[in-house]
């Protein structure tokens, strides 16, 4: 697959079919779009692109962090060509798109630049200056200028509508199940592994500690069943999402995953973590043999899940 971050990077005009949206998280409703913007490409020997943007126009506009992401930059990048796509422009938003005429976009960039002959969108998709060009106008400029628009309508799964904010909502609260079923897959986070206090050997439960990504949305503070993947392996396991109030916390908020009868020495190594089911809120204990007898309690019904799914 394909990248570029620029226009000026783009060298070949080569016929294509042009998938637009953020897609923060590539949910269901995202991969359906995808899906049928490769599946259209492909029919007709077309290259099968995607036009997006690194960070949230709303972040950029703000100059603060408004709307967290669902996936990294890099996990975004790697579904994307799992899905098929051929290439992606996967550009910095700037003030030439903020102040972008919608007529522009479709000329200057859709046609002039990507060289689309089809494009695919949401239906509640917003392009140009003051978020001004909707659907219907995209299928007007296409008559204009050579390009068909097909409008992906809205998904829904169990009555829900699967949208990015409806997930980040359910991962704020905690629900990660429901937020795993509109995703498509369970919700993750990944980091480098990190030198703890070494309290989680101290009490028989040895943990893989470390911070999420920057600009990530965090499961509510609490202690939820996970899969863990490293080094090619995968590790059912327990973590906790929070501060230790029963120890005295120090730093900022993290991730500590214990392996479920397993003890590695992860230090330095890249972790991600499958978030299956919360357990229970983080809490403070009235001393720390209360808060090893909850651990293995924990630690106990974890193995209880995944011996239910084998």
């Amino acid at each position: 697959m394909e990248i570029y971050h620029s226009e000026s990077e783009i060298s070949e005009r080569r016929p294509a079919a042009v998938a637009l949206g953020f897609f923060d998280g590539l949910h269901l409703g995202h991969t359906a779009l995808i899906t049928d913007c490769v599946s259209f490409a492909r029919a007709r020997a077309l290259s099968a692109d995607v036009f997006t943007f690194r960070d949230h126009p709303k972040n950029v506009m703000s100059g603060e962090l408004i709307i967290p992401r669902l996936m990294t930059e890099a996990e975004k990048l790697s579904r994307l060509e799992a899905l098929g796509v051929d290439r992606v422009f996967d550009f910095d938003f700037s003030d030439r798109f903020h102040a972008m005429p919608p007529e522009d976009f479709a000329k200057a960039l859709l046609t002039d630049t990507f060289s689309a002959e089809a494009v695919f969108c949401g239906f509640n998709f917003r392009f140009g200056a003051d978020a001004a060009g909707t659907p219907a106008i995209l299928k007007e400029f296409g008559v204009a200028y050579g390009f068909a628009a097909h409008v992906i309508g809205p998904v829904y799964i169990a009555d829900r509508l699967v949208s990015s904010t409806l997930i980040r909502r359910s991962i704020n609260l905690g629900d990660v199940e429901p937020a795993a079923r509109l995703l498509g897959r369970e919700y993750s986070l990944t980091g480098i592994v990190e030198k703890g206090r070494g309290r989680g050997h101290g009490f028989g439960f040895p943990t893989a500690n470390f911070s999420p990504a920057p600009g990530m949305t965090l499961p509510a503070r609490g202690v939820y069943i996970t899969e863990a993947f490293t080094d090619g392996k995968r590790l059912p396991s327990v973590s906790n999402i929070g501060v230790c109030p029963t120890i005295k916390p120090e730093g900022a908020l993290r991730i500590e995953t214990h392996l479920l009868d397993r003890d590695m020495d992860l230090y330095g190594k890249e972790i991600k973590v499958d978030f299956h089911k919360m357990l229970r809120k983080e809490r403070h204990f009235e001393n720390t043999e209360a808060l090893k007898r909850q651990i293995a309690a924990d630690a106990q019904k974890a193995r209880w899940f995944f011996l239910e799914r084998s």
